[in-house]
């Protein structure tokens, strides 16, 4: 019955002696917390105090007593002590194994039956000492062999009993500190630190980092990011599932699986980052967003993060903005030369709209960043609305948009109309109140770069229209559009050349007898599957990524068509007249110079 009870009051307060007693704490202890230890421990040390203090009375020669055994305080604390270090050890792993997703049957009856044991051999030994020893040597057996079973499916920061998790314990509960000398042996293992300032804050905010530097999995939560960064990663997902925290890149513009967390680990590993980015980490269904900064190895890396709520817990994702990999010219976007002198022509005009279009992750918005290093940003005022500002620049005026505070598109779009800006960039168009504004401003001397979802660029019109802008505003406003789409390319150090197929060069209108070769990835028969794994693209046979272009240029007789009648079909055929290349057309001619493979381009271009 006495066992019944203490193991139900453990139960209900498993949790927070967890945390302080064996285990590493996810987060840091409150106030009531550290008052509700320091009691129990005043109220345990007075029992025994009080039980010391009545020794002398209770072994008074007058007391009758047979030969039998007689009671003994000094015993009795100690037997104490051991029955709750039973009942906290069977309530600890009761709770531990379903974090490290081990069955609960076989190790609840080996730690109960182990204690069972030792307290039968402490009733029938002759002597107190030895049944104790019995009881120890059989607890320590039981649960040695539970925590080296553990070990072995834990990561090392995990494991118990070690030599560092041992340190750890002594240096909490002892005050002794091995953490220094631990570190300095050791030495930095990964080239990457944590700095708890936002994007945009100016000073660093060390008590974010101080909160999680030993919380559980902060170690982990310093690999997986550098690993990204290594692997030139632009996004990390961390999704739950019912008994893991699933992880993966996304590495030029695919998503790459990598090891998972244990579902207690991902929990601790998102807890950080929501305190790097001065979250609420009790809140885990509404969605949030932040940031934080780190810096890695000689660069500093910044990264936005949102949260979500699911049906199988919190998921969260990681933008990676690495200034390293910015695209600041439009020589490095992969176009042709004549297209990217017209492209530079039609930034450099006083007045128009230039409007790049594509899906999400096809490189709008860093296309724009490259026209903008092309203009003279010292003799323009040049002022850009984005949602959000994912890089900086020089010599720039950066607003960022927030809804929630009233700042949409069309309003901070009204009011840099009153701040004499030569050129503006609109990070999207998405309504009709934004794009009335956009043409009118292109019409009136000011040159107006901006973003549209579209498919192709002649859809872009069609886009235009639908959010009910005047044909006339269109064909008055827009300088030229630019369609692109993103494609991988391939490893130069394993790809390899094969004969295409003719009747898929006849397809594609190509010239078969002037076509001797395609590449593609190191593939088996048909192009499925690595054959091996090349050390310079992971195995994946892509690297980095390229750009395919369609620029449709307004002429004269394209704006006299939107006005009179903006029929898409026949304005697409005028444009092809005047020299338009489809996307289609222009990665066949990446295709053809082996910087990417067919396969590649029909993915991205269908």
């Amino acid at each position: 019955m006495v066992a019944t009870k203490a193991r139900s009051h453990q139960r209900r307060s498993a949790q927070p002696f967890n945390s302080r007693f064996l285990w590493y704490n996810i987060g840091m202890r409150n106030s009531t917390e550290r008052e509700r230890s320091t009691t129990a421990r005043a109220a345990g040390l007075a029992i025994l105090a009080v039980l010391a203090g009545a020794a002398p009375a209770w072994a008074e020669p007058s007391f009758p007593r047979g030969t039998g055994y007689y009671y003994n305080p000094y015993n009795f604390g100690i037997f104490l002590l051991a029955y709750l270090l039973w009942v906290r050890l069977c309530s600890w792993v009761d709770e531990d194994v379903n974090d490290v997703g081990l069955e609960p049957i076989p190790w609840n009856p080996l730690l109960v039956g182990a204690g069972a044991a030792g307290l039968l051999a402490v009733w029938i030994a002759p002597q107190f000492w030895i049944g104790l020893t019995i009881f120890l040597v059989l607890l320590a057996g039981a649960f040695g062999f539970y925590a080296y079973t553990r070990n072995r499916r834990v990561d090392q920061d995990e494991r118990i009993l070690t030599v560092q998790h041992l340190q750890k314990l002594a240096g909490r509960y002892l005050r002794l500190n091995f953490r220094k000398e631990a570190r300095q042996k050791a030495g930095p293992r990964v080239p990457i630190r944590f700095i708890g300032k936002s994007f945009d804050e100016k000073n660093e905010d060390t008590a974010r980092v101080q909160r999680v530097m030993d919380s559980r999995g902060y170690k982990s939560a310093l690999e997986m990011v550098y690993e990204a960064i290594k692997r030139r990663a632009t996004d990390i997902h961390m999704e739950p599932t019912k008994e893991e925290l699933a992880v993966r890149f996304r590495i030029d513009g695919i998503l790459v699986n990598v090891d998972p967390f244990r579902r207690a680990m991902g929990e601790g590993v998102i807890n950080i980052f929501k305190v790097l980015c001065n979250m609420d980490i009790a809140e885990k269904r509404k969605p949030q967003d932040g940031s934080f900064s780190a810096q890695a190895e000689d660069r500093f890396v910044d990264f936005r993060v949102a949260t979500a709520g699911s049906v199988q817990g919190e998921k969260m994702v990681i933008r990676i903005l690495d200034r390293s990999q910015q695209i600041i010219s439009l020589t490095q976007l992969g176009m042709r030369d004549k297209m990217r002198d017209n492209i530079r022509n039609i930034v450099k005009q006083p007045h128009g709209m230039f409007i790049v279009c594509g899906p999400t992750g096809a490189g709008k918005s860093t296309t724009l960043y490259a026209a903008l290093n092309e203009l003279d940003r010292f003799q323009q005022n040049i002022i850009t609305i984005e949602n959000p500002v994912e890089y900086k620049m020089e010599h720039v005026t950066q607003i960022e948009v927030n809804p929630k505070a009233g700042k949409t598109f069309a309003n901070e779009l009204r009011s840099i109309l009153r701040q004499d800006p030569d050129v503006i960039m609109i990070g999207e168009i998405r309504d009709q109140e934004t794009a009335e504004i956009a043409c009118q401003a292109a019409q009136t001397g000011h040159m107006v770069f901006s973003t549209l979802h579209a498919n192709d660029t002649v859809t872009a019109l069609g886009r235009l229209l639908d959010l009910k802008v005047q044909p006339f505003m269109i064909a008055s406003a827009i300088s030229a559009i630019l369609g692109q789409r993103l494609v991988r390319i391939l490893c130069p150090q394993c790809k390899v050349r094969y004969k295409p197929d003719p009747e898929l060069l006849r397809k594609a209108n190509l010239p078969a007898e002037r076509i001797k070769f395609f590449c593609r990835p190191p593939a088996e028969e048909g192009g499925n599957g690595a054959i091996s794994t090349c050390e310079h693209c992971g195995g994946t046979g892509y690297f980095k990524r390229t750009g395919c272009f369609e620029l449709f240029v307004i002429t004269d007789r394209i704006r006299e068509m939107i006005r009179a009648n903006p029929d898409l079909t026949a304005i697409k055929a005028e444009a092809v007249r005047g020299g338009m290349r489809y996307l289609y057309e222009d990665g066949l001619r990446q295709v053809i110079e082996g910087i990417t493979s067919i396969n590649e381009l029909l993915r991205v271009c269908k």
